[in-house]
């Protein structure tokens, strides 16, 4: 082990015939994290592996200034370079399904974690619920860059411009990464389920305003459950539970930017009317029933219907993806499939409920989550029909 302080769905690309070399492994970390950081590097195995620390800790935090120096080489004999950020938990053998992904995906861009109230949560959670086992990064959104991996040539060219930009400022290292990929044509691939999970703790960038952290689907706590090889890949409507709020993100124009509007006006671009969405649990006697014990059990009123209108429009979003091509029938692993259920209202009230309430109602919720899943997949299905 060494050291430095230097600062729409289709099939996944085929297999290489060989087995590819495991990625150099660096942890970035701030020396205020040094033991949190050693203590990650000390669970991987290899022999190009480092810890790398912020080259300037006593200015300002700039993520980025120690990235640049992580994706920086020499990377030896390795073809792929591994990042990860000190605050991760890695999935059990970590190292062989990072393994396992570059040899999927040998040339992309991959990211082993997604945030599960951000944009890319929803497109990691819907790839989960529809059985895909990668989800495209909606290119517009911060890359997230917890856990990635790049080719050496890639990574190198990022190393680079990140230092350029050190020059000129300090701009986050995800939404460096984003704009770098977006300048080079390169999309985001996401591994499903999510390969790490977010520790939780202090930020030292200020992001703990943002509430818990989670994945929307991290492996372990999919009890080991496996998704297929298909990708889903660019949607024209993802549903986006937010801090207690139900938003659409659709696309914005050729250059691949999307916008962010409240639900009733963008799930009209699906072609389902939003009464329909507003009148469905009104209609049936199960999700009305559930509403009011979630009501009953301290759960207000608002939180709860907003988790049912987030769970229609996934259902909504599910039953209009394409069939995947020449990989047959989709069939969601049904551990992948229940965590990734858990988490649209987890995702989407945490940071104004609070986690403790909700696992409290867990079982009700997910229920209404379940109810809203089906009424959204039969909205859809009568509006195609």
């Amino acid at each position: 082990m060494t050291q430095t302080s230097a600062g729409a769905h289709g099939l996944s690309p085929a297999p290489a015939r060989t087995t590819p070399r495991l990625p150099g492994i660096r942890v970035m970390a701030h020396p205020r994290r040094r033991d949190q950081a050693e203590a990650l590097l000390a669970r991987l195995h290899g022999d190009d592996r480092a810890l790398v620390l912020d080259p300037d800790p006593e200015g300002p935090p700039s993520p980025l200034r120690t990235a640049a120096a992580a994706w920086a080489g020499p990377y030896g004999e390795a073809g792929h370079r591994l990042v990860l950020q000190d605050d991760v938990v890695p999935a059990k053998n970590f190292l062989d399904l990072v393994a396992e992904a570059v040899r999927s995906r040998p040339d992309d861009p991959i990211a082993f974690y997604s945030n599960w109230n951000h944009w890319n949560g929803s497109a990691v959670r819907l790839a989960a619920l529809s059985g895909a086992g990668w989800a495209r990064a909606v290119p517009d959104e911060y890359a997230p860059s917890l856990a990635v991996v790049l080719p050496t040539a890639l990574a190198a060219d990022f190393a680079d411009h990140a230092r350029r930009l050190l020059a000129h400022g300090t701009p986050p290292d995800d939404e460096a990464l984003s704009a770098f990929l977006r300048e080079r044509g390169r999309a985001l691939f996401i591994a499903v389920p999510n390969l790490v999970e977010h520790r939780g703790g202090d930020s030292l960038v200020g992001n703990d305003v943002q509430g818990p952290r989670f994945s929307p689907c991290f492996a372990d706590d999919a009890a080991g459950g496996r998704t297929g090889s298909s990708t889903l890949g660019a949607l024209d409507f993802y549903p986006h539970f937010f801090k207690g709020h139900v938003y659409g993100i659709v696309p914005a124009g050729p250059d691949g930017r999307h916008t962010k509007t409240y639900w009733d006006e963008s799930v009209r671009t699906t072609g389902v009317d939003p009464v329909l969405v507003r009148e469905a649990a009104r209609c049936e006697p199960t999700p009305a029933a559930l509403l009011r014990d979630l009501v009953g059990a301290g759960l207000h009123i608002h939180h709860a219907t907003a988790a049912w209108t987030a769970a229609v429009l996934y259902g909504i979003t599910l039953e209009r993806l394409p069939a995947p091509t020449g990989a047959g029938a989709r069939v969601p692993d049904p551990a992948i499939r229940a965590r990734a259920v858990e988490t649209i209202p987890l995702g989407g009230l945490a940071q104004v409920v609070g986690l403790p309430l909700l696992h409290r109602v867990m079982q009700p919720l997910r229920g209404l989550t379940e109810e809203g899943l089906r009424a959204g997949a039969e909205l859809a299905a009568a509006t195609r029909g």
